[in-house]
């Protein structure tokens, strides 16, 4: 047969301790005093009640005197009832001290007992009275006493002893008045403190908490912890220490042995659990805050006393600081870059303008030949059209990043845009001498956006792909279905990207191996502004890319973006994968069509 885990007298001391708690949160003193309460009336009821078979076996049945006087010495039981009832320690402690005078008069006029005896009887009474610090519960005590003193003697003819009796009763009314009032200043000296203590910990702001040499809790100073919604209970003993992070206990532990090894001040940071979030299933997730913990060695029960402080907004902060220093830093070197890229990428145009304009403007330079003239002309217009779209493309990346950009939804055909940007695009792939296809089943439904920074997005995605990919090479704009959204895939064959830029894609200025004399022009904004764009129709972009293994930027926007436009603008989110190193070159035709799929390469077969 099994044993059981838990012992009698403990079983009994929990099952006393939740009937002091009555159901409602109490103070440790108070909870305290309820157990001191309850625990020897109940004890006392129990022995009385084991007690009756036993006097019923030795003298027989017994009277009604003798039935009534079982009954009476049941009122500690009543004291307890009258606790659980009214739920107030006052009532229960005055129907316990009245009650031994009652007691006591019963057993002298009912049972015949000599006035004497009933003097043990009386002193309870006021032993009870003054435990319960209360003069008025005193002198009903006092009262008592000396009514049944009174009629005891007058009924049984003894006048004498209540001559006797009357002085010791006062004598001893004043030593429990005396007591009520030392207890009394004692008590009040103690709420003072704790009051001072309570005030200093509120200011402070924090847990003050002793521990023993194998760092146990033995104190709980203040009421500091319960803002956490833990009760002291939850930290005494190993409560604390268990939750203390596991990575964190060595330092905890180390804390405390060095206090008392050095007798020395001695800090430490520590994770402690103070609660718990729902998960996923039953599953809770702890909840962990930050603490800075600063002990100092003492004597007593407690080896270290310890000033634990909730340092988790604190150190909030300084992540919060370092990230936007490091966001300052980025943008700082993101502006540097801008800068250099756009003084590129006006000045060559701008030389070309002027140069050109100036040669035409000069009757001993301009050329004779008409052809002549109409190059240069084309070359002053290219560089304008240029120039225009770098001026554009800065001015749509600050109106995205102000949120002054406005989204104007309205149903189109996506094949028919793709079809519009495509032809766009085609004399640039041709005088790059890259293939340029569109790939889409028929019968896609109309989708519900902005079909002009659709188009630009489209744009923007195939002009990089027409740059980056080298001649006889190719770029793929597909189009599918993915669930409630559309899937605009544009892929090509071109430099690719390293997984360390991968990361970075998106942010404004930047570009894959940027410097000032790269073989690719453009100020880095393209993909930025695909990003804002992006993100006012609520869609993402996925972008797969490895060196020398070409590129698939995926671009998924919901069929109906108009639910979007009452959410904050914000950029899209860029899922980044690279390509395996381990996919050889023959294994997928950099003239195929790749793509993502659920995180996934996808070879598209012919």
């Amino acid at each position: 047969m099994p044993k059981l885990s838990v012992t009698w007298p403990a079983a009994s001391r929990d099952w006393i301790e939740r009937l002091a708690q009555s159901g409602r949160a109490l103070a440790e003193a108070e909870r305290a005093r309820r157990v001191a309460f309850l625990a020897p009336r109940l004890a006392l009821a129990a022995a009385v009640l084991l007690a009756a078979p036993l006097w019923v076996v030795a003298a027989g049945a017994p009277s009604s005197g003798e039935s009534l006087l079982f009954a009476l010495a049941q009122l500690p039981l009543l004291s307890v009832v009258a606790l659980l009832r009214f739920d107030d320690l006052r009532v229960a402690q005055a129907v316990s001290a009245v009650g031994w005078p009652i007691f006591a008069g019963a057993a002298v006029l009912i049972c015949g007992a000599s006035t004497a005896a009933a003097g043990p009887l009386l002193a309870i009474g006021l032993v009870e009275a003054t435990l319960a610090v209360d003069i008025t519960l005193l002198g009903a005590a006092t009262a008592a006493a000396l009514a049944l003193l009174t009629i005891a003697a007058l009924a049984r003819g003894e006048s004498y002893a209540l001559l006797l009796a009357a002085p010791l009763l006062a004598y001893a009314v004043a030593l429990a008045a005396a007591a009520i009032r030392v207890t009394r200043f004692d008590a009040g000296e103690a709420r003072r403190k704790t009051a001072d203590i309570a005030l200093l910990c509120e200011s402070a702001g924090d847990l003050i908490i002793g521990f023993d040499e194998g760092g146990a809790v033995s104190r709980v100073i203040g009421e500091r912890h319960r803002i956490y919604g833990l009760e002291a209970r939850d930290l005494m003993g190993r409560g604390f220490f268990h939750r203390v992070h596991v990575a964190d206990r060595p330092a905890f532990l180390k804390l405390v042995s060095d206090t008392i090894a050095t007798d020395a001040p001695a800090s430490a940071e520590l994770r402690l659990r103070v609660g718990s979030t729902a998960g996923a299933g039953d599953y809770a997730e702890p909840v962990f805050h930050i603490f800075e913990a600063r002990s100092r060695p003492t004597q007593g029960g407690a080896r270290v006393i310890c000033f634990v402080s909730d340092v988790t907004a604190a150190r909030r902060a300084e992540e919060a600081l370092a990230e936007a220093r490091r966001e300052s830093e980025l943008a700082s070197v993101g502006k540097t870059r801008f800068l250099a890229n756009v003084s590129h990428e006006l000045r060559t145009p701008l030389n070309a303008i002027i140069g050109f304009s100036d040669m035409l403007a000069s009757e001993q330079l301009a050329p004779a030949d008409p052809v002549k003239r109409r190059e240069y002309a084309e070359i002053i217009h290219n560089s304008g059209q240029h120039l225009l779209a770098v001026v554009n493309s800065i001015l749509d990346m600050s109106k995205i990043e102000s949120g002054s950009m406005q989204i104007v939804p309205e149903p189109f055909s996506a094949p028919e845009l793709v079809d519009q940007c495509v032809k766009m695009m085609q004399l640039k792939a041709e005088q790059a001498e890259v293939e340029l296809v569109s790939d889409y089943a028929a019968g896609l439904q109309e989708i519900i956006g902005d079909k002009r920074a659709c188009k630009q997005i489209l744009i923007n995605l195939l002009s990089n792909a027409v740059k980056f990919t080298p001649a006889r090479g190719r770029v793929t704009v597909r189009l599918y279905p993915d669930g409630n959204r559309l899937a605009i895939a544009v892929s090509d064959s071109g430099v690719g990207i390293a997984a360390s830029d991968l990361g970075r894609l998106g942010n404004p200025f930047f570009q894959a191996s940027a410097c000032h004399d790269r073989a690719f022009e453009g100020t880095g904004l393209g993909l930025s502004v695909v990003r804002g764009l992006v993100g006012l129709h609520g869609g993402a972009i996925a972008v797969e890319s490895a060196p020398q293994r070409g590129t698939c930027v995926t671009v998924r926007l919901p069929l109906d973006c108009r639910p979007h436009q009452s959410r904050p603008p914000a950029l899209a989110r860029i899922e980044t994968i690279a390509r395996r190193s381990a996919i050889r070159q023959g294994d997928v035709d950099l003239h195929d069509d790749i793509e993502i799929r659920d995180d996934m390469m996808v070879k598209k077969i012919a």
